[in-house]
């Protein structure tokens, strides 16, 4: 099939579509992120924000962060690529701050203690995310699957249905641990072949 004349069709997949922050977080209430603001207040900033791999963590954060605005927010993100701190994180804060750590899972034990104390001694407070509880107050769990389907049809053009035909987002989900991430790096290759 000859494209002479016919601009590509852009891949509704590709990471510019589906990073955190470029789809907006979804919760099961409208009122989602204005609920999770005084949740978090509730507990002088101390939470955490888990589930698995690819599940929405990062998304929510990104979501989350803008309604925020009675802290003094400092975040860092890390990644298996990227695992040490900033070496001023342990200057002493401003009043109101929040540190917001994406990835605490990727400290190791005592980084992540000595963290926790220094926020407690400071009076700061503590947001991260994580694959599994880290010892504090659960702010949100995630959960690809309520959302899944609705989130690839909402990115999907309408001529691009096609890519889901034979395409099962429960059973790619179950396959990859609740990792939306990775169907939608899947649905990214499905597109590319098909197209």
């Amino acid at each position: 099939m000859s494209r002479v004349g016919r601009e590509p069709r852009v891949n509704p997949f590709s990471t510019r579509f589906t990073q955190p922050g470029a789809i907006p977080f979804r919760f099961a209430a409208a009122d989602g992120r204005a609920a999770l603001v005084p949740k978090l207040e509730a507990t002088r900033g101390w939470g955490q924000i888990v589930g698995p791999h690819g599940s929405g963590k990062s998304t929510l954060l990104a979501t989350l962060l803008p309604a925020l605005t009675g802290w003094r927010v400092r975040q860092v993100r890390l990644d298996t690529s990227h695992r040490t701190l900033p070496p001023d994180l342990f200057d002493p804060p401003e009043a109101g701050s929040l540190l917001v750590i994406d990835g605490f899972e990727q400290l190791g034990v005592l980084s992540r203690f000595r963290v926790k104390r220094h926020c407690r001694r400071h009076g700061c407070g503590l947001l991260v995310t994580a694959h599994r509880s880290v010892g504090l107050p659960d702010l949100h769990r995630t959960n690809a699957a309520a959302h899944a389907a609705d989130l690839i049809a909402d990115l999907l053009p309408p001529d691009g249905e096609w890519v889901l035909n034979g395409f099962d987002i429960a059973a790619r989900l179950r396959r990859h641990r609740g990792s939306l991430r990775e169907v939608l790096f899947e649905l990214y290759d499905r597109w590319e072949r098909g197209r």
